[in-house]
């Protein structure tokens, strides 16, 4: 019992140290880069890049919907980098609990 609870605290340091990593990596483009085509651009940049040349009407039309589309690919882009920043800790708790119900159902079933 006691090796695994030192896997265990172990593995919650790495969790630790990998979602601090990740987060001083990651947190500088957090504000405002999406993908597009792979490449990560700012929401100015995909703006531009998506009605730049456009005039009058059009122009209006097209910047709303590129700002629309914009937050958008910002809120799938940061929930993609949360979702990997917290990987490691979630499968750490799915683990736990997982272990904890086995070895309750075991403890129960011994009883029996």
């Amino acid at each position: 019992m006691r090796d695994t609870s030192r896997v265990s605290h172990y593995i919650a340091l790495f969790a630790m140290l990998w979602m601090v990593v990740l987060t001083w990596r990651i947190y500088p483009q957090f504000r405002d880069a999406v993908r597009v085509d792979g490449q990560l651009t700012t929401v100015g940049d995909y703006i531009d890049g998506t009605c730049g040349e456009r005039l009058g009407p059009a122009a209006t039309t097209c910047l709303a919907e590129a700002r629309e589309e914009a937050q958008h690919l910002l809120r799938r882009e940061q929930g993609k980098s949360i979702l990997l920043i917290e990987a490691p800790i979630l499968a750490y708790l799915i683990f736990y609990l997982a272990s904890a119900l086995w070895r309750y159902r075991r403890r129960t079933d011994s009883r029996v």
